[in-house]
């Protein structure tokens, strides 16, 4: 009778703690507060980053010594996903022509004093300007990365 009743309370034991854990894995949502249960913590991420490059942007600065001197740039937009990635390779020619036009013809020693952040903060924020005068209602892609810069 010992026996019996301890392995009833074990059963009811573990069909309770089996019951909590799907409770807490499940996906409802609690009438007030619109939360969902730990099971939302396992849905698909988004899709990764993947990464658009546009090599070799020669922009023409200006020289103090009359002698030409020239910025190589490379930049990486960062997309996610199918769709996103089409946009922003349709986009690349606007991006190219929108870096030139900031850069273009600035002092050499100003471009080459500018740290990378505020470099990274000048283009993304032209992007913008250069997005909305075309359409866009966001940018097409997420962020942009300053892979190669190359002063001579």
């Amino acid at each position: 009778m010992k026996k019996s009743l301890i392995l009833v309370l074990i059963v009811i034991f573990l069909a309770v703690i089996g019951a909590g854990g799907w409770w807490l894995m499940a996906d409802h949502k609690a009438e007030n507060n619109g939360t969902q249960g730990m099971g939302s913590w396992f849905k698909s991420k988004p899709p990764q980053a993947s990464f658009i490059e546009i090599k070799d942007l020669v922009i023409t600065l200006q020289a103090e010594e009359n002698r030409p001197r020239y910025l190589l740039l490379d930049i990486v937009l960062v997309v996610r996903g199918e769709e996103q990635s089409t946009q922003a390779q349709a986009f690349e020619p606007a991006v190219r022509s929108a870096t030139v036009a900031l850069l273009n013809n600035q002092p050499f020693d100003e471009v080459r004093s500018r740290t990378l952040p505020a470099l990274h903060d000048q283009l993304l924020k032209r992007y913008q300007d250069e997005a909305k005068q075309l359409g866009f209602q966001t940018l097409p892609f997420d962020d942009i990365m300053i892979s190669k810069m190359v002063f001579q």
